[in-house]
């Protein structure tokens, strides 16, 4: 049976917030026929104007919405300044009642703290406005650091395309670890990076700090994968003590040198898996695992799924 999906939007809406998560759900029904049967709905049917400027056509309004399985509350500028009226209020707050899961891309968080404007939540958001959702949400628990958080049926991301992992954490599941992985390579996303991962990237963190002395190390690493790497060698290669390497990796990156030789090597591994022919045990050597054994473990503890699975 199809799970029934809406995806709600209003004036202002931000365009990746809806068609980001829209475009992951519609992939797996060319896997899997009629998994999801997703609408477009609104305050009102028509064209809805988006932050671009450009419009889209609302399936349908909220108050002549069936029941469904979803409910995904776009975000946006406009949805972020939307202030609901009491009719607006119960309509929606009856619509999510009446969903298994009610879910909110980037500020729409916003508005789902409206709905449910008397009962505290646990929501996360972008970054930029978490504070703001904090200021004027009592009720609302602002977690900063997640791209997706679960607080039971409700759940939130962070910034826009943030909405595609949590996407694609409610298809693995609802239909499993296989398909989750394909849809991923589908959409050209990395695999569905886990909700507690931070907001900010471990690269971009190194990028915007005094931290920038690793990045030659780390440049060096990529192009060496192949070799046979210590921690003495990386340090030699840096001018610093193993302790100071150390110290500096976990300070910026939050992982020891060589988790973080790992890292970057499953990394590398799996953007072969997308475009190379070669097998999983010659992609594993390729990137300096010595067996396969230590390449799995350490491809499904970066990633939560086995390589086996992410190269179907």
């Amino acid at each position: 049976m199809s799970k029934k999906l809406a995806f709600f939007i209003a004036d202002g809406f931000q365009p990746l917030d809806l068609f980001g998560p829209l475009d992951a759900f519609e992939e797996v029904n060319s896997l899997n026929s009629n998994a999801y049967k997703c609408n477009i709905v609104s305050f009102t049917s028509g064209l809805i104007k988006s932050a671009s400027g450009h419009s889209v056509m609302a399936d349908t309004s909220i108050s002549e919405l069936e029941l469904i399985d979803y409910l995904i509350i776009c975000g946006g500028r406009g949805i972020r300044q939307l202030k609901i009226n009491t009719i607006q209020q119960q309509r929606l707050r009856q619509v999510a009642d009446n969903a298994t899961k009610v879910i909110s891309i980037c500020t729409g968080a916003f508005l789902l703290s409206q709905v449910y404007s008397e009962q505290a939540l646990t929501l996360t958001t972008h970054w930029r406005h978490c504070q703001e959702l904090a200021k004027n949400c009592k009720n609302t628990t602002v977690l900063e650091e997640p791209l997706f958080f679960q607080n039971g049926r409700i759940w939130s991301s962070a910034g826009v395309l943030s909405g595609v992992d949590l996407a694609l954490a409610l298809i693995h599941q609802d239909y499993g670890s296989t398909i989750s992985a394909q849809i991923a390579k589908e959409l050209v996303v990395y695999i569905q990076r886990k909700g507690n991962q931070k907001q900010f990237s471990e690269l971009l963190a190194i990028q915007s700090s005094d931290s920038l002395r690793l990045a030659p190390l780390i440049e060096w690493l990529t192009h060496n994968l192949e070799k046979s790497i210590s921690v003495s060698k990386m340090a030699e290669f840096s001018a610093l003590s193993e302790r100071q390497l150390t110290r500096l990796f976990k300070q910026y990156l939050n992982k020891t040198p060589g988790q973080y030789l790992t890292l970057l090597r499953v990394t590398q591994a799996m953007e072969l898996m997308r475009h190379d022919n070669r097998s999983l045990q010659q992609i594993a050597r390729k990137v300096g695992f010595m067996n396969y054994d230590s390449f799995r473990r350490a491809f499904e503890r970066n990633f939560g799924t086995p390589p086996s699975l992410y190269s179907i």
